[in-house]
């Protein structure tokens, strides 16, 4: 499939949570470093106003977002074991 390029305009509305985590759902703490065995995903990651959807998202939009990022914590905890 072709390429496409998406403009995105990153917008904070709410807090949805404010657990800090990496790309694999690890809970990263105040120096940086993720916390061994602590993951994150939804709205306790702090998953919402906007992320995927982008500048008008809605608020039922964000259970994709949480769904996917619960895949990828999922993911990576098994990928740790």
């Amino acid at each position: 499939m072709p390429l496409i390029a998406i403009r995105e305009f990153i917008l904070v509305r709410k807090s949805l949570g404010g657990i800090q985590t990496d790309l694999q759902s690890r809970v990263i703490n105040e120096s940086g470093e993720p916390i061994p065995g602590l993951f994150a995903a939804g709205e306790a990651a702090g998953f919402g106003g906007g992320g995927i959807h982008g500048l008008r998202s809605l608020e039922g939009t964000f259970l994709g977002g949480c769904v996917f990022s619960g895949r990828i914590a999922a993911q990576s905890i098994i990928n740790n074991k």
